[in-house]
């Protein structure tokens, strides 16, 4: 990777990094592609809740609310420390936590950055987050400081504002250097609504090389001699559970299922994900994250397309290398892939991606 001779002093605004393995490794990936084209990226840390309201809440309905049995099996909903440990350990710069729009305006206004990049992410689903309303379309940052968007998502094959929302976040991505968008449709999206051309890239995670990912699972434990299928199916049911088991079955593979970190007890750190789809045998999956890091890896898989939280990133990224096969219908598609072409098409996207950011840095 090309390193920059103008070195740039870049905030990079995202979700807050909560119980979410695809939001943070899209997070640590764009903040390591920055740094890797000779850049000074700093992650601004915005904040979903305070910790010590979410151990009140949790507390509460342990112990005063105990004789109500719906609330006798409640858990901590600040989730397993090992997802932050990762965030801390390899994404070391960041700013002050910052818990709401007035706290991040004040910070923009006292910290001159040279690049504001918004993204990846459903960043532009809302062009905000709770707490953070109107915030991820910069209107908020002076015009002196170059915006531009990388990988952006709108969750869906539209925008569902209303007129003065659209007409809002359309004057503010007027001022935007540039625009790139994670989904094919987005860009059609960013042209009839916002009449802003945008281009189409890869998710962040896909501009690295994947030793970065393998020199983080740095776990042989992780490799058991036994076949396993690993289930990462964020919302599960009896359907899906049954075809897993039945492929399974006939596959003689073991199944290690791991469901959404926000309503399952089974959390697992950032390492054990990465190495459950690197040393699995296939993976079953409704997350586009999930999805990505297979192709990265190389690994055989299938998707199920989890419609609640956005069909329409599957069906682009999938159609980007020749796999929309591996979509889940009646019955589980275990053909082989042809990974010499997935990695081609791969290695031409990340370069036309890798070229985005660097010729608006």
């Amino acid at each position: 990777m090309k390193e920059n001779n103008f070195k740039k002093n870049i905030a990079v605004i995202t979700f807050p990094l909560i119980n979410n393995y695809g939001g943070i490794i899209q997070a640590y990936a764009l903040m390591s592609v920055l740094t890797q084209l000779g850049h000074n990226p700093t992650l601004i840390n915005l904040k979903s809740e305070k910790r010590y309201i979410s151990v009140t809440k949790y507390i509460f309905k342990k112990y005063f609310l105990f004789f109500l049995k719906k609330y006798r099996q409640v858990t901590l909903t600040v989730k397993d420390r090992k997802l932050e440990e990762f965030v801390n350990k390899y994404i070391e710069s960041k700013s002050a936590s910052i818990w709401n729009s007035k706290q991040l305006h004040r910070h923009f206004m006292s910290k001159k950055y040279d690049v504001c990049i918004v993204g990846s992410d459903q960043v532009f689903a809302k062009m905000g987050y709770p707490k953070f309303e109107n915030d991820y379309s910069l209107g908020f940052v002076d015009d002196e400081t170059k915006k531009l968007s990388y990988a952006a998502s709108f969750g869906g094959s539209d925008f569902l504002g209303d007129i003065s929302s659209v007409n809002y976040h359309k004057e503010n991505l007027s001022r935007f250097a540039g625009v790139s968008v994670r989904e094919k449709s987005a860009v059609q999206v960013c042209f009839e609504r916002f009449n802003v051309n945008a281009k189409h890239v890869l998710d962040p995670t896909m501009l690295i090389d994947k030793k970065h990912y393998i020199s983080i699972i740095n776990s042989p434990l992780e490799q058991l001699e036994e076949k396993k299928l690993f289930a990462y199916v964020l919302d599960s049911d009896w359907e899906k559970n049954n075809q897993m088991s039945q492929f399974a079955d006939r596959k003689g593979m073991t199944i290690n299922q791991v469901n959404d970190g926000n309503s399952s007890k089974n959390i697992i750190s950032m390492q054990q994900w990465l190495g459950s789809i690197y040393f699995s045998e296939h993976v079953i999956t409704d997350s586009f994250h999930g999805c990505v890091f297979c192709i990265i890896f190389n690994k055989p898989f299938n998707c199920f397309v989890n419609k609640k939280r956005g069909a329409d990133r599957f069906y682009s990224l999938l159609a980007m290398f020749g796999l929309e096969n591996r979509i889940i219908n009646s019955d589980i598609n275990d053909d082989l892939i042809d990974w010499v072409s997935v990695n081609s098409k791969l290695e031409k996207y990340k370069k036309d991606s890798l070229n985005f950011l660097d010729s608006n840095l």
